[in-house]
């Protein structure tokens, strides 16, 4: 099992990789608003106003994107699509990402058994997810 964490600096591809992820496999993600410091210094401290050239392109919060992925193939997968998706826009500054192992996962709750899941999953989506 892996976390892969995405920090998106660019909200134009950030509706692509949420749909592609999911037509991969990668149902589950955490998304947070975030800011990195050189955006918050550049904002907030008149003397680094000139950083705001450097960091990305005026935009205050990136997407951090958190999610566990159980299959190696899956977790390749998605980290391909995330690189296509930044490289296609020719743009510099499009984010990071990480990927470290996890020791433990557990879900919290009930159990549910997985085709529960998945039908959950489709109705929040209003589609049907491939297997």
């Amino acid at each position: 099992m892996y976390l892969l964490i995405a920090v998106i600096n660019n909200e134009d591809i950030f509706n692509d990789l949420i749909t592609g992820w999911l037509d991969i496999g990668v149902t589950g993600a955490t998304i947070i608003e975030s800011t990195d410091s050189l955006q918050l210094i550049s904002r907030h401290i008149p003397i680094f106003a000139g950083f705001r050239t450097l960091n990305t392109g005026g935009m205050l919060h990136n997407k951090t994107l958190f999610t566990v992925i159980e299959d190696q193939e899956i977790l390749n997968e998605a980290v391909a699509y995330l690189e296509t998706l930044c490289r296609e826009t020719g743009k510099p500054h499009q984010g990071i990402y990480f990927v470290t192992p996890l020791l433990d996962f557990g879900r919290l709750g009930l159990e549910v058994d997985s085709e529960k899941r998945q039908r959950d999953m489709e109705i929040k989506l209003g589609k049907p997810l491939e297997d």
